[in-house]
């Protein structure tokens, strides 16, 4: 099962969440719980669904789910919807990611993404829109996969902003850990790690603990392959 749930561009419902903004997970088992994508799509004919809740700790944070299909070699097609506990806000995205050559075990390939991400406010008032455009890189060796990813964003009336990722994970078993950063062009950057446990064929738990300027930001979600 390959899991994504970055490959959607997560516009932050809190000004804490800049720096996550659009980092396309989504991944060669990228995708949660890393949110650095990697250069790999589920095999055609077959997707994913994936549900997590994340937040600043103490606060009640945002819970998300978002669903992945590949229709046709090498593309990926995701839906992604999340409601802010607390603010009651809600997200909207689509995004399509497709691969420029074939994932490797042993080597590096490449791929794209592009995505847009409504956010409605509270009373039904519209909240703005997030379109993001994404280079990603992945390189897998006996020791681990390394994934970058490159890219830029655009929010409602403002320019163009540059996004960067970079990931390492390793695996052993059914345990996978990894660490990561990441951030946006003008904001702090996002330190993180955490793990995954494939506890049963296309079956996954996972959960991460990242700081930004001070804060501790939580996540802790599941993964289901069909």
């Amino acid at each position: 099962m390959h899991t994504a749930s970055s490959l959607f561009c997560r516009p932050p419902l809190r000004p804490i969440w800049l720096a996550a903004l659009c980092l396309s997970l989504t991944a060669a088992h990228a995708g949660r719980p890393l949110a650095v994508d990697d250069a790999g799509v589920d095999e055609v004919g077959q997707g994913h669904v994936e549900v997590w809740w994340e937040g600043l700790r103490g606060q009640r944070g945002t819970f998300y789910a978002a669903p992945a299909f590949t229709p046709t070699d090498g593309l990926e097609l995701g839906v992604l919807l999340a409601r802010d506990v607390g603010e009651r806000h809600t997200l909207q995205g689509l995004q399509a990611k497709w691969l420029w050559s074939p994932a490797q075990t042993d080597g590096c390939n490449a791929a794209s993404s592009a995505g847009i991400t409504h956010r409605r406010q509270a009373l039904g008032h519209g909240g703005g829109s997030v379109v993001a455009l994404n280079l990603i890189g992945t390189c897998a060796a006996p020791w681990g996969l390394v994934n970058a990813n490159l890219g830029a964003q655009r929010e409602s009336t403002q320019a163009w902003r540059a996004t960067w990722g970079a990931s390492v994970e390793h695996t052993w078993g059914a345990i996978t850990p990894h660490l990561e950063a990441f951030g946006t062009q003008h904001g702090a950057p996002v330190f993180q790690t955490g793990a995954r446990w494939d506890w049963a064929p296309g079956r996954q738990l996972d959960a991460t603990v990242g700081r930004q300027q001070g804060r501790t930001l939580l996540s802790v979600g599941f993964a289901l392959g069909f």
